[in-house]
């Protein structure tokens, strides 16, 4: 599958295109990732839609699925992580446009459509959205390095919390003590 598409022949015929990308091939989703194995399996579907004005909007729906492995937030290892998004896009003619457009469209994303539309670079900015900003196994533990800093070597070598407060305490006593 061709990285770009034609938007307004999408649009105008009312095409759906399908097809995946390897996750390793994203780059900017895979250094986010604990592994870059698998796959983003996206749909993309064009129509055109009448206006109350007589005028019609071009429309784009884009589909993404992808079971990705990120770092557990909390001991590192990969997690599983399932992505599903579903997005519709309302195409117009330039970029400027489309920015103008897109603060006041509550429905839809707008987008400046193309004949040579970036459709990875589209693909890959949903999955990357679509990534938890923490994601943690159900249950998991430290890892073993930072469990055994964590734990005393032995019960002698673990000092009681209010030992060291004793010492200062008595301390204070045996040491002699200038007033003027």
């Amino acid at each position: 599958m061709e990285p770009t598409i034609d938007t307004f022949d999408l649009t105008r015929t009312g095409s759906e295109l399908s097809g995946e990308y390897p996750v390793a091939a994203l780059e900017r989703l895979a250094s986010s990732l604990a592994e870059t194995s698998g796959l983003v399996v996206w749909r993309v579907r064009g129509w055109r839609a009448r206006r109350a004005d007589g005028g019609a909007d071009d429309l784009m729906t884009l589909t993404t699925t992808a079971t990705v492995q990120m770092p557990c937030v909390r001991c590192m290892r990969a997690v599983p992580v399932e992505l599903s998004v579903e997005r519709t896009y309302r195409l117009v003619e330039s970029a400027a446009e489309a920015e103008r457009l897109d603060l006041d469209d509550a429905l839809y994303d707008v987008l400046a459509g193309s004949r040579r539309f970036d459709l990875t670079g589209l693909v890959e900015d949903e999955a990357i959205m679509a990534l938890p900003a923490t994601p943690r196994h159900e249950r998991c533990e430290l890892p073993a390095a930072a469990h055994d800093a964590a734990q005393p070597a032995s019960e002698d070598a673990r000092e009681r919390p209010l030992a060291a407060l004793a010492r200062l305490k008595s301390g204070a006593q045996n040491t002699d003590i200038i007033e003027d």
